[in-house]
């Protein structure tokens, strides 16, 4: 059942950011609070989060710097809503996408697919627009996520505190 929270949680807070942009960002903020209300490990999950924030900002912030992508409510480094988001995925890490942690070439397959179609979503509802043709930026990002996905999840295990026995 928790599962199925944190993942509803995830696209909750992934609808309220694109649709709502740097209106109503603070509205996900309140459901990432609420997700530490409810998480057993609130300091893996914190500092995953503060970690993923800044992968994002680096990688996002990169992708927008060489003019990759432009957003709709545009703010340095990157819209708050996006920042979001972010921190939104981190919180799936060690509980809806655990599995992935375990399997990274599955989380390569997984994200080379899931990311791209997420910000192909972004575009379409208006919260971004792709500077390339529409093929080229999902083969990018597909490239982009294949790679990141499994290293974020090496990382959530490195950040996660060693297990007893």
């Amino acid at each position: 059942m928790k599962t199925l929270v944190n993942a509803a949680g995830y696209q909750t807070i992934w609808f309220i950011a694109v649709l709502g942009h740097n209106d109503i960002w603070w509205l996900a903020l309140v459901l990432i609070a609420g997700h530490f209300l409810i998480t057993h490990d609130r300091i893996t999950d914190l500092k995953t989060a503060l970690c993923l924030i800044i992968i994002g900002i680096f990688v996002d912030g990169l992708l927008k710097y060489f003019g990759f992508f432009s957003f709709s409510a545009d703010r340095f480094p990157l819209p708050y809503w996006l920042m979001t988001i972010w921190a939104a995925l981190a919180l799936t890490i060690h509980h809806s996408l655990s599995w992935f942690k375990l399997h990274p070439c599955y989380a390569a397959l997984f994200a080379a697919i899931g990311g791209p179609l997420a910000y192909w979503a972004g575009v379409r509802f208006g919260a971004a627009t792709f500077q390339l043709p529409m093929a080229a930026s999902l083969l990018i990002l597909a490239l982009v996520w294949a790679i990141l996905f499994p290293l974020m999840t090496k990382l959530a295990q490195l950040l996660s505190p060693p297990e007893r026995s």
